[in-house]
């Protein structure tokens, strides 16, 4: 049978990404899917969008194909995710979509416009479709996956797309690439190696621009247009003193509202006794904002023990801790984190490093 136009996107997104270490089939335990997966899963292990849509996988017993993307610019490589084929699935799932044309820190696609060149991306096999922006594709999956329960059931679907969008706004991207002006916390190998690291990717995307060029793909070139608009923006907004302490006055902010959700609700999750979507984004967020070393928002603090209390049970989900914890090369050595602080854990970071190199 031939394939169709679309398995033709896909195929040739594939062809560039496709590395024995990294490509794989993950199954669930329970689950009754039989032969491959219908969904293909285009992801990076230290991305907070992807440990999302991978949480709700393992939540959800849901078996995929996974393609774990290197996205960083190393050297003279190129991330995979600035590939005009993979770029070009994307755009075909986000179509006339505004595009990205500014930073603020946040990720949102509501907020910021898609930006072509990120993870993750869903493919459907079944639907014949891709889905892209990390919000529309955990509401996606918990839709159209029949098997166990609905993280976003019915009646508490707008309250936990109020919780999503709520993580989703947080300025999640700016406390990441950039430091407080007043003492940076974050993990030392990750500040070092990600310092200018906006320059590294305006020059992947542009060395990228000319195979586009070549094929006359003008919407793949408009694509890498807008992506360089984006990190240009980046790299000004992470060394703006006041930019960078309103990022972290939002992130207080973004703790001190789930306090009150969890005071409102009564827990023991966002949303009361039933564990949701809601808590997904909560659990990713809190854990991120750990390993940065922002664990003192809430750690020791009477005025936040409910979203303390909160860690602790999110924390050990074991649908979280085998989307992101045991997922290799998910976090680098934090002295914030047990799990990756340490020269054990140190010493199995480097070995995975290695192991995701090309053949």
């Amino acid at each position: 049978m031939a394939e169709s136009a679309f398995e033709q996107i896909v195929a040739s997104a594939n062809r560039v990404l496709a590395h024995p270490r990294r490509d794989s089939v993950v199954r669930m335990d329970g689950a009754s899917a039989t032969g491959g997966p219908r969904f293909e899963l285009y992801h990076s292990a230290p991305s907070l969008c992807s440990f999302k849509v991978r949480t709700v996988m393992f939540e959800r017993g849901i078996p995929f194909r996974s393609h774990d993307m290197n996205i960083m610019p190393a050297g003279s490589s190129i991330p995979e995710n600035y590939r005009p084929e993979y770029v070009g699935l994307r755009l075909h799932g986000a179509p006339n979509a505004k595009l990205v044309d500014g930073y603020t820190g946040v990720s949102s696609v509501a907020t910021e416009g898609f930006d072509p060149c990120v993870v993750p991306t869903l493919v459907d096999h079944k639907k014949q479709q891709a889905v892209v922006d990390s919000a529309r594709i955990c509401e996606y999956l918990d839709r159209e996956w029949a098997e166990g329960d609905r993280l976003m059931p019915d009646e508490l679907a707008n309250a936990v797309r109020a919780q999503v969008d709520l993580v989703d706004r947080a300025p999640h991207v700016a406390v990441l690439y950039g430091a407080h002006p007043d003492g940076d916390n974050r993990p030392k190998g990750l500040a070092v190696n990600i310092k200018d690291i906006h320059a590294k990717k305006i020059a992947a995307v542009e060395a990228m621009m000319g195979e586009a060029e070549k094929q006359s793909a003008e919407e793949t070139l408009a694509a890498y247009r807008a992506k360089i608009t984006k990190e240009s923006s980046a790299s000004q907004f992470v060394y703006d003193a006041p930019s960078m302490r309103a990022a972290h006055k939002g992130m207080a902010e973004h703790v001190e509202a789930l306090e009150a959700q969890l005071e409102d609700t009564g827990g023991p999750w966002a949303l009361g006794s039933r564990y949701t979507m809601a808590d997904i984004m909560w659990t990713n967020s809190l854990y991120r904002l750990k390993w940065l070393g922002l664990g003192p928002l809430w750690e020791g603090r009477s005025d936040r023990s409910r979203v303390a209390e909160y860690t602790e049970r999110a924390f050990a989900r074991p649908s979280f801790r085998r989307a992101v914890i045991e997922w290799p090369f998910a976090y680098s050595p934090s002295p914030h984190v047990k799990e990756f602080s340490g020269p054990v854990a140190a010493a199995k970071f480097f070995w995975q490093m290695l192991r995701r190199r090309p053949i």
